[in-house]
């Protein structure tokens, strides 16, 4: 992911991940966003959570981005994220 921009691209891309997000916010700085997921589970196993975080690190190496979990909300089924574009390291050959 190159920027934050398009909520579009965003929703998309945790989709990908089988993650459904209910809210985007603070997306227009281009390099930043808070976001709001679904956690389809009523209650978190260990392996579930593992799987979770597995997921996010997944997401993370393939789209090039840092992913900061900020509260995890059982009673509501919800997850708060912030995500951060990364800088694309350049790189000159001589």
């Amino acid at each position: 992911m190159k920027n934050t921009y398009d909520p579009q691209v965003i929703y998309d891309m945790f989709d990908r991940f089988g993650f459904k997000l209910l809210r985007i916010d603070q997306f227009d700085s281009g390099s930043f966003a808070k976001l709001r997921a679904e956690i389809e589970h009523e209650k978190l196993s260990v392996a579930q959570l593992l799987e979770i975080a597995t997921r996010l690190m997944s997401m993370e190496q393939s789209e090039n981005i840092d992913v900061q979990i900020v509260h995890v909300d059982m009673h509501h089924r919800t997850m708060s994220l912030n995500i951060t574009t990364r800088e694309e390291e350049v790189t000159i050959l001589g």
